[in-house]
């Protein structure tokens, strides 16, 4: 389904993750886990398409993916970056709506499917996105990204800066999307209870490369690795 190999990039000369291999078969959620700095949004970026790639390949669907992050997208490419990015002075509907149409989706039934998706936005459907919280706001991020009805789904630190109760809806709502929809998910994160709430394995960064990939039974059982690799 989606498939990375032999990832290496970085900003300008300075490369930031080396070698890198990982794959996430259709239907499949799998953790990518690490510490802070050691490559996990540089990686993200690479598969995107954000960031020029000094070697390796991206596939999507069986598909190499073009360089261009819109004609990823359009592959099925799915991405929630850290920090949501959202757009401020456009509302909700009007967030969710521009994802829809400018992937040649029906932006009115896309917005009416995520508002009932997504419970939170429907009493915030009228309101500037820049007014939300930060948790309304990651939640919305995630419905802009499912409005071009990805095949694979990229969430880069989904839980940061968001209080546990919408934490708890985000991960009931993509484990609903992955059973009801077979989305596969790669999600990025430093919150391990999240990760084992969701995903059947893990891959494991250290600087820059793949240090470990891993269940989510044998992860949860480490605590060695848990405090030496991620610090919990």
């Amino acid at each position: 389904m989606f498939k990375v190999t032999n990832a290496t990039g970085g900003y300008g000369k300075t490369t930031i993750i080396r070698d890198v291999t990982l794959e996430v078969k259709a239907s499949e959620i799998v953790a990518l886990l690490g510490r802070n700095g050691v490559g996990k949004s540089t990686l993200m970026r690479y598969a995107t398409g954000l960031i020029l790639a000094k070697k390796g390949s991206v596939e999507i669907a069986g598909a190499r993916a073009p360089a261009a992050p819109a004609k990823r997208a359009r592959l099925g490419l799915g991405y929630v970056p850290q920090g949501r990015f959202v757009f401020p002075r456009m509302t909700v509907t009007e967030n969710i709506a521009v994802a829809a149409a400018s992937n040649g989706f029906d932006a009115k039934e896309t917005v009416k499917k995520m508002l009932a998706d997504f419970p939170l936005l429907g009493p915030k459907a009228n309101d500037l996105a820049g007014g939300l919280s930060g948790g309304q706001q990651q939640v919305l991020a995630l419905a802009r990204a499912l409005a071009i009805k990805p095949k694979i789904l990229l969430l880069d630190e989904p839980t940061e800066g968001v209080q546990p109760s919408i934490i708890d809806e985000i991960a009931g709502v993509l484990k609903r999307i992955n059973q009801e929809s077979e989305i596969a998910i790669l999600v990025a994160e430093q919150n391990l209870d999240f990760c084992l709430s969701i995903a059947e394995r893990a891959y494991v960064m250290e600087k820059g490369s793949i240090y470990l990939e891993t269940d989510r039974e044998s992860l949860s059982r480490d605590k060695e690795l848990q405090q030496e690799l991620l610090g919990v």
